[in-house]
């Protein structure tokens, strides 16, 4: 079984808003140290955040909002980088004044004039510009949005999946999705961004079905496909309402690159429901709602151990921990439940643990152990 400490924040139902506070702040912290360390070859690495949700940087209760707690974490960074000096951040909202709301509030804040990259607001025409001239320089940049939100937003999501690259944080309420596909026909971005074919596969299957969760979780798969054939990493996240079988949310995560992959999965893993054998579910209050047999999970440990018995020409004479990263991409497998399948495989003398420096084998696998395959 896993030993990760796990999160009560979803066993209340909560706002776009919230959620996007709890985990957005934290993510993008261990997104700049992980993009960062891929970059220390550079004397001037640069990054760029962008959220199109932005608010007004302040919650109602008035605690600080997602643009504040973000602009906190680059003027406070403590590490060895400097993010004041690398980070530069983009606003908007869907609502202007909204968005001249939270300039506002940015200014005001106490450090503002110390930020070496002040806070750009996107609705003012010249600095979408400076945006596209940073994002045409391959900047790498996390982008917040809602993919079935207002134009400008999906505008970027369209433009950053033909073009761009962007990493992408995505929170959406199925209701906002269903709505957005089913009036995909008057809706020219939609269908540039799902394509003409999906779409209509789409419409035929909810023609077809009629069970609405049947429905989602195709609309949620066929959106999935759109990042995975342009090949991203997609990590996905199903939060539903406590004690309901009805979904509150999803949050999608679209990226390029292998470590921000990773950083999303590990920081979900605190927040997500598991199965009885230790592999998460990626979801939150979704136990109740499946099979208690482990059989018909879609991963297990005991799938997990079938798949690399069988998989001697890929990973023979790799470290548990070269294996463990190569394998886990677009899967919910953990880093407990590899060293559990190389156990039992070690058992079943399937495979030898080598130790990397002697090349003896060892008693006990570990991530640093040579897997070799008998």
């Amino acid at each position: 079984m896993s030993t990760v400490d796990t999160n009560d924040f979803f066993k209340e139902q909560r706002s776009t808003s919230e959620i996007k506070t709890e985990l957005l702040t934290d993510y993008f912290k261990a997104w700049c140290s992980s993009i960062l360390q891929g970059q220390h070859y550079k004397s001037n690495p640069a990054l760029a955040f962008i959220d199109l949700y932005a608010g007004e940087g302040k919650a109602e209760n008035g605690k600080p909002a997602t643009p504040v707690k973000i602009l906190n974490s680059i003027f406070g960074a403590t590490d060895k980088y400097n993010l004041n000096k690398i980070v530069r951040t983009f606003f908007n909202d869907e609502k202007q004044a909204v968005a001249a709301k939270l300039k506002q509030n940015l200014e005001s804040l106490p450090y503002f004039e110390d930020l070496v990259h002040k806070p750009v607001m996107l609705h003012e025409e010249l600095n979408f510009s400076l945006l596209a001239k940073l994002l045409g320089n391959a900047t790498p940049t996390l982008l917040y949005l809602d993919p079935f939100g207002y134009p400008f937003s999906q505008q970027l999501l369209q433009q950053s999946i033909k073009r761009w690259g962007l990493d992408v944080f995505m929170l959406f309420t199925p209701a906002k999705m269903r709505a957005a596909v089913q009036g995909a026909a008057d809706d020219e971005l939609m269908v540039e961004i799902f394509g003409k074919e999906r779409l209509s596969k789409i419409k035929e299957f909810c023609d077809r079905y009629q069970d609405a969760s049947q429905r989602e979780d195709f609309i949620v798969d066929s959106f999935e496909d759109i990042f995975r054939e342009k090949d991203y990493k997609t990590f996905r996240f199903k939060i539903s309402l406590p004690k309901k079988n009805q979904t509150s949310h999803y949050l999608f995560f679209a990226s390029k690159t292998d470590t921000a992959y990773m950083k999303m999965k590990e920081l979900m893993l605190m927040y997500s429901d598991y199965q009885e054998d230790g592999v998460p579910l990626f979801g939150a209050n979704i136990k109740h709602q499946l099979s208690l047999f482990q059989e018909q999970y879609r991963y297990s440990v005991k799938n997990l151990i079938a798949d690399l018995a069988e998989k001697a020409s890929y990973y023979h004479n790799l470290t548990l921990e070269s294996i463990y990263k190569h394998h886990n991409i677009s899967t919910n497998y953990i880093r407990s439940n590899y060293q559990e399948a190389f156990d039992q495989l070690k058992k079943e003398g399937v495979v030898e643990s080598v130790n990397p420096v002697t090349r003896q084998p060892m008693r006990k696998v570990s991530f640093t152990s040579i897997i070799a395959y008998k």
